[in-house]
């Protein structure tokens, strides 16, 4: 077999140019953070991750500007030897004061961040993992790398502690769980973890890159939502989210963070975050411990939102999160709607396998307190359009098994069969 078999085999994204289904690396020439403009065409942009609306905020614009002013447009280097700034450390400091924590360790990017601490934390002598079914891919990444004796997969809190029964402590096992699921906008269960904790003693590794900046108390969090801050070991972050900006962090205990420090591989062999991108992050930070008004500002938005599409029959899977997903179930049709979405002046994105089940598709969208009361409406009437257009299933997506494969890739199987 040739090593590059498997890439002339694939053809996915072909079939689905063909049919004109293909809704990805769609190219922006422009972006105002609620707006943007596709092939010359203005849209609203309820596609993004940019959850508090900071990416054009003049304060935040004007410290990455600042920062290329008197750093330049990189670091050269990583932190470890040349490339550690003033701007990495006073970022640490504001954010393990943020988070409660004694300490933070900034990483460029969030996936090199998971990779490499769960990788070396899960590296420990007799080290046994246990990861969430719905985690996200860096998670998931961090474990494979990991030396651990064991590696197991649960899927929700009852299976956890069925898991766990096995033994009376767990001293050597690293829970991983995101603290909120990024298509679904579900939250975890982090007290019922927190609980489990309690009795069976294992470290605890909460990845709130889609909590933090929007839910808890000022924004701290999911586990500061549902109180079980200390029972967090290690607390990850991204500044791609809410942070307006690039990189993510990890914080814990001053020790843990000594340790990850000098003995975490995509923190030693990787150039460190950018000038820019540090100071981005750091006054995203500040503005959102500053303004209080914010995050009012946010949930307005996302309470108006969300109610409006359940009304035009839209399930939303029970987010309680800015992230506000619409059930569509076939793939096929979550291509079709977004594609078509978008000719209408609203920008929004498919989830499809493998980030969701196959036959679990759903349209993804996200509010900020960047979005007026105009774009909000404008999005609800495209999607009231879209949905009198086609069948829109207002069903629980857990009454529904997962199907075998994804739609177009069967109707693929069939035309390479000759039978399509």
């Amino acid at each position: 077999m040739d090593l590059f078999d498997p890439c002339y085999a694939f053809h996915d994204a072909d079939l689905l140019k063909a049919a004109g289904l293909f809704p990805y690396f769609r190219p922006l020439s422009s972006s105002e953070g609620p707006t943007a403009t596709v092939e010359g065409r203005r849209v609203i942009m309820m596609g993004s991750n940019d959850y508090l609306g900071l990416t054009h905020h003049p304060e935040v614009m004007q410290a990455a500007h600042d920062a290329i002013q008197r750093f330049g447009t990189g670091c050269t280097g990583s932190r470890f030897l040349n490339g550690n700034l003033d701007l990495h450390e006073a970022l640490e400091r504001e954010l393990a004061e943020f988070t409660g924590k004694a300490a933070a360790l900034v990483f460029a990017s969030g996936f090199l961040a998971n990779l490499g601490v769960i990788g070396i934390l899960g590296s420990t002598k007799d080290a046994v993992l246990f990861s969430e079914a719905d985690n996200h891919a860096s998670l998931m990444d961090g474990a494979r790398m990991a030396r651990a004796s064991r590696s197991r997969v649960f899927k929700g809190l009852d299976d956890l502690a069925r898991q766990l029964q096995a033994r009376e402590e767990w001293p050597n096992a690293l829970v991983i769980i995101d603290g909120v699921f990024s298509m679904t906008g579900r939250e975890a269960d982090l007290r019922g973890i927190a609980a489990l904790k309690q009795r069976y003693r294992f470290r605890l590794y909460v990845d709130d890159a889609h909590g933090i900046g929007v839910l808890g108390p000022g924004g701290r969090g999911t586990a500061a939502a549902q109180g079980v801050t200390d029972d967090v070991d290690v607390l990850f972050g991204t500044f791609s989210k809410s942070f307006a900006s690039l990189g993510g962090f990890v914080a814990a205990d001053a020790a843990v963070i000594n340790y990850l420090r000098y003995r975490t591989r995509t923190q030693i062999f990787s150039a460190a975050l950018p000038p820019a991108s540090a100071a981005a992050a750091l006054a995203s930070l500040r503005v959102l411990r500053r303004d209080g008004v914010l995050l009012e500002r946010l949930w307005d938005n996302v309470t108006y939102f969300r109610d409006g599409v359940q009304r035009l029959g839209y399930h939303t899977m029970g987010s309680t999160t800015p992230i506000v997903p619409l059930f569509v179930g076939s793939e096929t049709l979550a291509f079709t709607l977004c594609l078509e979405a978008e000719a209408m002046g609203l920008f929004v994105t498919p989830a499809v396998y493998p980030a969701v089940p196959a036959g679990h598709a759903l349209i993804r969208t996200s509010v900020t307190p960047a979005h007026s009361r105009d774009h909000l409406d404008t999005a609800l009437g495209v999607l009231a359009d879209l949905a009198k257009r086609h069948a829109i299933p207002n069903v629980d997506p857990a009454t529904i098994p997962p199907a075998r494969e994804m739609d177009f890739q069967a109707a693929l199987k069939a035309r390479e069969s000759g039978q399509a």
